[in-house]
């Protein structure tokens, strides 16, 4: 964009500005703001024009763990069965905004959901090195192979492939400099900087359930508490208690719970079965960190959290008229898809709606709402891709689709997210 005349004589000058030649003052200002409301908005502030590029910082000069460049308000759609296959599309979850990357890094690896910072975690199906990808501005970090994580003991469980055995089912920022990773398969929680020749073990033969990064720390839960992995320069790294739950749980009752960022606050939601055939009980706690307790809340504070086995996600419900606020919405995950796991579940009024498919049809049902697309968005998956396309084996995983493990059937690619 080169510097542009008045478009018609007759507009008066003092209604004209050339704005591809803003000094560097108001440029740099309106940039840095552009930057702390979304970074998919500031990647297109530097596309419009040498002169903005220039006032403004470049993000491939930063590293990829660099906070401020996290499309943290983005998640990732189902592929679409069909299209390209490395383009993805990317809803953001306050406005509703939706855009489609092509992203050529994806190919020869194993993708796994995204991180709550918006980052991709990557598995390079030849050599298990794990890379996390940032999809706005295309940065990358590679990390240890995965396999430096396995025990001997894991080696000798051959009825699993390596693929299955280091599936990532959460990974984020643990310190500024640091990333975790929990491998359920092998229930293990591992950390590891850019550049090291191998993951650290924090913590190996716990039941770990959902993980995530909040305020860039680490955060699992347990059966008992929420703990939060702990670094430091002269320790080594380990798991803290951040706040014990109000009771505890046991996985065989088909209880879950789920740890969520909701509008800044890191919530979770105590889902109670009481048995495959009960009625389902939801409570909604605040982990207040400082004072390392539970807090009971009745609602979600006017948002909406979509929950799947490993992930769950909160939006702003004036951006989808059809979500309802302080609402829970369910995955697609087989533990949340039995008879009695109603969705919607609206909790100021405590009712709830059945689901609006038919239970043991061969998931012949697709998503055709908004709330739809979100409730796959947050049910689990590994999604392969194949460096060559001659590749019969690779055929094969891509037709199969998710990869279904002992510990948890993955849903059937066969659903495609629908244009809506």
């Amino acid at each position: 964009m080169g510097a542009l005349s008045p478009p018609d004589p007759m507009i008066p000058c003092a209604s004209w500005r050339d704005w591809a030649n803003l000094s560097d003052g108001p440029a740099g200002l309106i940039a840095e703001r552009i930057l702390a409301d979304d970074v998919a908005d500031y990647v297109s502030f530097r596309a419009s024009c040498r002169p903005w590029r220039l006032c403004s910082t470049d993000p491939r000069e930063h590293g990829v763990l660099d906070r401020r460049f996290h499309p943290c308000q983005w998640t990732m759609l189902r592929t679409k069965e069909g299209g390209p296959r490395y383009r993805r599309g990317f809803m953001n979850v306050t406005t509703g905004c939706c855009r489609y990357v092509d992203l050529p890094e994806l190919r020869g690896h194993d993708v796994f959901g995204p991180t709550t910072e918006g980052l991709l975690v990557l598995l390079d199906r030849a050599t298990f090195v794990v890379r996390l990808l940032n999809p706005i501005t295309r940065q990358a970090a590679d990390l240890p192979p995965a396999t430096t994580v396995l025990s001997q003991s894991d080696l000798e469980l051959t009825w699993l492939r390596k693929e299955d055995l280091l599936q990532v089912s959460g990974a984020g920022l643990a310190d500024a400099s640091t990333i975790a990773a929990h491998f359920p398969e092998i229930d293990t929680v591992a950390v590891a900087k850019p550049g090291d020749a191998q993951w650290t073990v924090v913590d190996r033969g716990e039941c770990f359930l959902p993980a995530m990064s909040f305020a860039g720390r680490f955060y699992c839960a347990t059966t008992r508490a929420v703990m939060v992995v702990e670094t430091g320069a002269d320790q080594p790294p380990r798991l803290a208690i951040a706040a014990e739950l109000t009771r505890p749980f046991a996985r065989i009752m088909w209880d879950t719970v789920h740890l969520v960022d909701n509008g800044g606050e890191l919530t979770l939601v105590d889902r109670e079965c009481k048995g495959s055939r009960s009625p389902r009980r939801y409570k909604v706690y605040r982990v207040d960190l400082a004072a390392r307790e539970m807090v009971p809340v009745r609602g979600l504070g006017g948002r909406a959290v979509f929950i799947g086995s490993e992930l769950a996600l909160s939006v702003s419900p004036p951006a989808f008229p059809s979500i309802s606020a302080d609402t829970i919405y369910l995955g697609f995950d087989d533990l949340l898809t039995s008879f009695m796991d109603d969705s919607p579940i609206h909790l100021m009024d405590g009712t709830s709606e059945p689901r609006r498919f038919h239970h043991g049809t061969d998931n012949d049902y697709g998503p055709r709402r908004v709330d739809e697309c979100l409730s796959w968005c947050v049910t689990g998956y590994c999604a392969s891709t194949a460096d060559n396309d001659d590749d019969e084996a690779a055929k094969q995983d891509r037709a199969a689709g998710p990869r279904r493990t002992p510990r948890q059937r993955r849903p059937n690619t066969k659903l495609a997210v629908s244009e809506w």
